[in-house]
């Protein structure tokens, strides 16, 4: 049975990777597009400011634990590979033949 651990890490990461990417790029012009701090200066500027910290605390986040789980996936990957016994590694053994029994008549 094959384990599947380190290729599902592996597209986690990438996913997070991507996704921590692409919020660091487009959520604060989406942020400032949608609520202007211009036209209104008193009304909704704490929940922008509470919301700007949260997202920008999963910005600081998922990028770096994308990269993690895709390291953490080829370390897996790597001693998945190692594990596996050989032919050559094995150490060599005796074994002993079963008795013949006898038949008595």
């Amino acid at each position: 049975m094959r384990d599947n651990m380190p290729k599902r890490t592996l597209w986690w990461g990438i996913g997070l990777s991507v996704g921590g990417a692409l919020m660091i790029l487009l959520v604060p012009q989406l942020m400032y597009g949608t609520v202007s701090p211009q036209t209104q200066p008193e009304v909704g500027q704490t929940i922008l400011s509470i919301v700007q910290l949260v997202l920008n605390v999963v910005r600081q986040l998922v990028l770096p634990l994308g990269t993690a789980l895709i390291a953490a996936s080829l370390v897996m990957f790597y001693l998945g590979g190692r594990s596996k016994p050989t032919d050559d590694d094995r150490p060599k053994r005796w074994v002993l033949p079963e008795p013949e029994r006898r038949t008595e008549r």
